[in-house]
């Protein structure tokens, strides 16, 4: 089941975990402020406190505002994101991480990378400051539409997918991001017939619908 909030983004009462590399970043206008007992991240809508001025998040906050990255990536992290990722355990560092990170609001850039190292395939970025992004879970078979007055328009040499109201934009890098969302422009699909369509991976499709999902580009069609 989804949920809706303000803004449009879904809330999802079951999540998604990507089968492809989720990464993180931090608006390229975002900087970090760090001293000894304090963690301020600041942005185009001001700064936010940190509560949690643990060594995790510092290196966190290091790496995202260099650009999109792979967190799994920080050694104390590694085990619990892996845990998380596979469902074979508990991920408590990740999740506390993960809700440290909420805390960022519009200031946080998702991004989803495919396995082979390279860069984002797409990134999630707020044109407000109150968006919280979560990734809801979708069935294969659901059949999915992208939302009314959804287009496709260029930014700073990529091609966006916006609609008015909305707290999230989300930039297509790359293929094959760009040949989903178009395809989800033109007519309703289940994930499963996207991918037939465009050969290739249902988890893939997936993931790539869950992020515009997220966003609230995408809507499940109901009976």
């Amino acid at each position: 089941m989804l949920t809706r909030q303000s803004g449009g983004a879904v809330v999802p009462t079951q999540s998604h975990i990507p089968e492809g590399r989720p990464l993180w970043s931090l608006l390229e206008d975002a900087f970090v402020d760090e001293g000894a007992e304090h963690l301020t991240v600041h942005g185009r809508w001001g700064a936010i406190e940190i509560a949690d001025t643990s060594p995790l998040v510092r290196e966190a906050l290091h790496r995202m505002s260099l650009g999109p990255v792979a967190l799994e990536n920080i050694s104390a992290l590694h085990e619990n994101f892996v845990r998380w990722k596979t469902g074979s355990g508990p991920c408590l560092i990740w999740r506390k991480l993960k809700n440290t990170l909420d805390e960022l609001g519009g200031c946080l850039v998702p991004s989803l990378g495919l396995n082979d190292g390279a860069g984002p395939i797409l990134s999630v970025v707020a044109v407000t400051r109150d968006a919280v992004f979560a990734l809801p879970h979708i069935d294969e078979d659901a059949v999915v539409r992208m939302r009314p007055r959804t287009e496709i328009e260029r930014l700073n040499g990529d091609q966006a997918l916006a609609c008015p109201g909305l707290s999230y934009q989300v930039i297509l890098h790359s293929a094959p991001a760009t040949e989903i969302a178009k395809s989800l422009l033109h007519s309703e699909n289940t994930i499963a017939e996207v991918a037939e369509a465009l050969q290739v991976e249902k988890t893939l499709v997936g993931d790539v619908v869950a992020y515009l999902a997220g966003a609230g580009l995408v809507v499940v069609q109901r009976c």
